[in-house]
């Protein structure tokens, strides 16, 4: 009879695999690694449909919690699990669900679209409107009779709304908030700094804390909210800033740390610029988002500024 110390380690083995697999640095050497572990014992097998099973089980809470989160979680039972420290596992998941919202395999979890680094989609809803998630991004979709609601769990989408002014279209992030009729526009959400961009028609942006303080954008115009306060409201770049939807990244004289920190946005891996007196430099070009290692090349070849490459995964400039 297989020992509950045996059954403890591959229980965390196959848990190890199931966020590794899901990782977006995930490589083809690795899979065959984990397929070979799999294929090894049946007792692996075993202990993966079990993890799976888990996380299966999982999801539809979490997508509960997300749409009312003041309601007590309320999980489907798991699937019989063979040790104690398996049931700990599940307690643990359950609450990390109500108390870490912001960790990317919950907001999956907890979305109805999401996207992975680098990845692009778009969605045709059921009212016949339509949104396209750019890289790294969640969202969860509700439709009633009265209302249609999007809640950005994470990153940046644009909106294609269609028209129904008896039933208005609110798009939350965090606290901030936008509501339309029929329009087309964009929010982006960085933990708690939510941007929304308007591209036609009008928006009123407001938050869920002061719902009496309405922000009212036009095409050209931006709101930029940090948690509950407007920060600012200014004219927008439309077509710099909203360049992702064609494939590329736009930059105007913006310096490299910011440079950067987009490229790592679409990119699997990561630039780290090392040298701090390059972090301000001014970089002016256009980039492809499907072919960054190209963009790379660009900053040394264009700007000079010196790439090491360490196994693919890490960039250093400088």
């Amino acid at each position: 009879m297989e020992s509950s110390s045996a059954s403890d380690r591959l229980f965390t083995e196959a848990n190890a695999w199931f966020f590794r697999l899901r990782a977006d640095d995930v490589d083809a050497a690795e899979r065959e690694r984990f397929a070979a572990w799999l294929a090894a014992s049946p007792l692996h097998a075993e202990a993966w449909d079990t993890v799976q099973a888990l996380f299966a089980d999982l999801e539809a809470p979490a997508k509960a919690v997300r749409r009312q989160a003041a309601a007590p979680l309320t999980a489907k039972r798991p699937r019989r699990l063979r040790t104690a420290s398996m049931a700990a596992a599940l307690a643990a998941c359950a609450v990390l669900i109500t108390v870490l919202p912001q960790s990317t395999l919950l907001q999956n979890l907890q979305s109805d679209y999401h996207t992975a680094t680098g990845e692009q989609r778009l969605v045709t809803l059921t009212d016949g409107s339509r949104l396209l998630l750019n890289t790294d991004s969640a969202v969860g979709i509700e439709m009633t009779a009265a209302e249609r609601r999007v809640t950005l769990l994470r990153g940046e989408a644009y909106f294609e709304v269609a028209r129904a002014p008896q039933r208005p279209f609110w798009v939350v992030a965090g606290d901030a908030r936008a509501r339309v009729t029929g329009t087309a526009f964009s929010v982006g959400r960085r933990s708690e700094n939510v941007a929304v961009t308007v591209a036609e028609g009008r928006v009123e942006t407001s938050t869920e804390s002061h719902p009496e303080q309405i922000t009212a954008l036009t095409p050209g115009e931006s709101a930029h909210y940090r948690g509950a306060r407007l920060s600012a409201k200014h004219t927008a770049d439309i077509a710099r800033e909203l360049a992702w939807r064609q494939g590329q990244m736009v930059f105007v004289q913006a310096p490299l740390a910011e440079v950067v920190a987009q490229i790592n946005r679409y990119r699997p891996g990561r630039l780290i610029v090392t040298d701090p007196q390059l972090e301000n430099r001014p970089i002016t070009a256009v980039f492809n988002i499907d072919k960054l290692d190209d963009a790379v090349s660009a900053l040394e070849q264009t700007f000079g500024i010196r790439a090491r490459r360490i196994a693919d995964y890490w960039v250093l400039l400088g």
